[in-house]
C-alpha cells in the first residue's frame, strides 16, 4: 500500500449542519459540489447547493449517448470512503450518475440542493463582507437575498457543449443535427448514413454503437487519439458480495489502480519517457489495425498532447473495442479538414462531398471557460473574467487575489493527463473548507489569496507546463484557450498537489475584517 495513497483517505465521519441561514453557495451538484458538501458537513458548516439542472450529476446527468461511461476504471474514480457496489470497473454513465444520488442520499445532501436553479451572477458586497447571487429558477430571475459568507464554483470544465465552427451547420443540412451531450434519443440510426465530427473519448466511446446500427458511419477527425487498452473486469455477484462484506478489497483495488494511472505521470513531460511510450503505443495499434488504416488512424504527434482515449480491450488484449469499429466495413476516417455543410451532407476542403443522413457532433465542451455561465464580480467591481483577461488562473485552482471567500473546485490548472482527477478535487475541496472555516470560526470575514503568494504560484506554473507535452505548438486540445495557452492541466503529479494543498498557510493568505 502507498502511503502517499493513503494521506488522500479521508474521515468518513459527518457533523449535522448548522441553523439559520447557509453560511456557503456552492454551484453545481456533481462530484465537485457533492466532494465540497461533505468536507463542509464534516464541519458543521451549513451550505446550499445550486443546481441548474433537475438532477444530481453534473455531467454524468447531461451525458445520456450510447455507450457512455467512465474510462478511468472504478473504484479509483470514486469518493474516498464512499463506496459503491459497482457493476465492473467500467460503470456506466447512468451508474455513476446513480452512485452520485445515492451518495446525496446516504449523506443528508439533498436537503441542501436547490434544483433547476441557474446561478447567473455573484457579486462581493465589501460593506456587508458577503456574496450576493442571482439565478433562474426554472426560467424565472430571482434575487437570493440571503448573503453568502463564501462561495464556491463547482461547475466543472466539462458542462458548456462545444460546436466547430462549420459554415451553414444550422442552416444548410437538413437531417438531425445534436451534440453527444445533448443526445436526441428519438432519432433513430438504423440504416442511416451517420456521421461524427471529433475525436475525443466521447467520439470514441460512441462510435461504436453507432457503427452497429448505421448503415455508413463517417468519422470525422482532423487529428486522430492515442488509444490504450484496458482490460476492465466484470465482477460477479460473489465478489461483489464480498466487497461490500470487505470493503478492504475494494479499496485495495482502488489503490493498485491509482499506482497504475499514476505511473504514466513521466510521460506527461517531454523526454524519453513520452517518445519510448509514444513508439510502444502505436506500434500496438498498428498491430491491431489493417494496414490501410495506419496512415488514417496512427497519431503522429507527442503521446498524451491531445486528451488519449481508453477503450475496452477484445482479442486477449490484440485490441480494443474502438480499434475493432475502425475496421469494420461500413466505418471510414476522414482527416481533411470540413469546408462547409450543405442540404445532404459536409464537403470537406480536398472538394469530397460526403452524403449524410445525420450528423452527430462530439467535439467536447468549452473547457477553458471554467466558472461561466456565472458572472462573478469582486470587491473592486472587476469580473472574474476580466481580471483573468483571457488567461483563467488560480492559486492551485482555487482562489484569485480580489476574490474574497471565493473558490473554485476543478479550478483552471487541476485536470490530468493520466489519473482520476477526483483526488485533485478531493484535494481542493480539503483546502477550501479550511479557508471557509476560518471565517466560520471568526477568525476572520475574508480570506483571499495574496498577490504575493499567486505571482510566485503562477510563475511557477508556467515554467513547469511549458515543459510538458500539453504544452506543443501546432496541436489543439481542450487542454489550452484558443491562443494556444494551457490553462486546464495540472503540472503535479496528483501525491504533491495532495502535499501542497494538504494545509492552507495563512502566509498565502490575507485575512482581514
Amino acid at each position: 500500500t502507498s502511503s502517499s495513497f493513503m494521506l488522500l483517505r479521508r474521515s468518513s465521519a459527518l457533523a449535522g449542519p448548522n441553523r439559520g441561514f447557509s453560511s456557503v453557495a456552492i454551484v453545481g451538484a456533481g462530484f465537485s459540489g457533492l466532494i465540497t458538501a461533505l468536507d463542509l458537513k464534516r464541519k458543521g458548516i451549513d451550505f446550499t447547493i445550486y443546481e441548474s439542472e433537475p438532477r444530481i450529476g453534473g455531467t454524468w446527468h447531461k451525458n445520456t449517448y450510447p455507450g457512455v461511461a467512465c474510462d478511468t476504471p472504478a473504484p479509483a474514480y470514486a469518493i474516498s470512503n464512499v463506496p459503491s457496489n459497482w457493476s465492473s470497473e467500467r460503470p456506466s454513465g447512468q451508474e455513476i450518475r446513480q452512485y452520485l444520488e445515492d451518495t446525496a442520499d446516504m449523506y443528508g445532501l439533498v436537503d441542501h440542493i436547490k434544483f433547476n436553479t441557474a446561478v447567473e451572477e455573484a457579486r462581493w458586497n465589501e460593506e456587508a463582507k458577503c456574496w450576493h447571487v442571482t439565478a433562474l429558477n426554472n426560467g424565472k430571475k430571482l434575487s437570493v437575498t440571503s448573503p453568502f459568507q463564501s462561495l464556491v464554483s463547482a461547475v466543472g470544465q466539462l458542462n458548456i457543449p462545444k460546436f466547430p465552427d462549420i459554415s451553414g451547420l444550422d442552416s444548410r443540412f437538413s437531417g438531425p443535427v445534436f451534440h453527444t451531450a445533448q443526445w436526441d434519443h428519438a432519432c433513430d440510426l438504423r440504416g442511416k448514413r451517420v456521421g461524427i465530427v471529433g475525436a475525443g473519448p466521447s467520439a470514441i466511446q460512441v462510435c461504436t454503437p453507432v457503427a452497429e446500427q448505421a448503415r455508413t458511419l463517417t468519422l470525422f477527425q482532423r487529428t486522430v487519439p492515442y488509444v490504450l487498452g484496458y482490460d476492465y473486469k466484470r465482477w460477479s455477484d460473489e465478489e461483489k458480495q464480498l466487497h461490500v462484506k470487505d470493503p478492504s478489497v475494494l479499496e485495495d483495488i482502488r489503490q493498485g489502480q491509482f499506482q497504475e494511472m499514476d505511473a504514466l505521470f513521466d510521460c506527461m513531460y517531454l523526454g524519453d519517457s513520452n517518445s519510448a511510450t509514444a513508439e510502444e503505443v502505436k506500434e500496438w495499434m498498428r498491430s491491431a489495425l489493417p494496414v490501410d488504416l495506419h496512415a488514417k488512424a496512427i497519431p503522429d504527434y507527442p503521446f498524451a498532447t491531445k486528451r488519449m482515449g481508453i477503450s475496452p480491450m477484445t482479442k486477449d488484449g490484440a485490441s480494443t473495442l474502438y480499434l475493432d469499429t475502425l475496421a469494420r466495413e461500413n466505418v471510414d476516417i476522414v482527416r481533411e479538414p470540413i469546408d462547409l455543410a450543405t442540404k445532404t451532407g459536409l464537403r470537406t476542403r480536398d472538394g469530397n462531398h460526403h452524403e449524410l443522413d445525420v450528423l452527430i457532433i462530439a467535439t467536447g465542451f468549452d473547457s477553458t471557460k471554467f466558472v461561466s455561465p456565472i458572472r462573478v464580480v469582486g470587491e473592486s467591481g472587476e469580473t472574474l473574467e476580466e481580471a483573468w483577461g483571457g488567461v483563467p488562473r488560480g492559486f492551485y485552482g482555487m482562489m484569485m487575489p480580489k476574490f474574497p471567500n471565493f473558490y473554485m473546485v476543478y479550478g483552471p490548472g487541476t485536470n490530468l493527463g493520466q489519473n482520476t482527477v477526483l483526488v485533485n478535487i478531493e484535494s481542493s475541496s480539503r483546502y477550501i473548507a479550511q479557508c471557509i472555516d476560518m471565517v466560520k470560526t471568526k477568525q476572520c470575514k475574508k480570506v483571499e489569496v495574496s498577490p504575493e503568494a499567486m505571482e510566485r504560484y503562477y510563475s511557477e506554473y508556467r515554467d513547469k507546463i511549458s515543459s510538458t507535452v500539453w504544452a506543443v505548438e501546432g496541436v489543439d486540445s481542450w487542454y489550452k484557450t484558443a491562443n494556444g495557452t494551457v490553462v486546464n492541466q495540472s503540472p503535479y503529479s496528483v501525491v504533491e498537489y495532495a502535499r501542497r494543498t494538504e494545509k492552507a498557510d495563512p502566509a498565502d493568505l490575507i485575512l482581514s475584517d
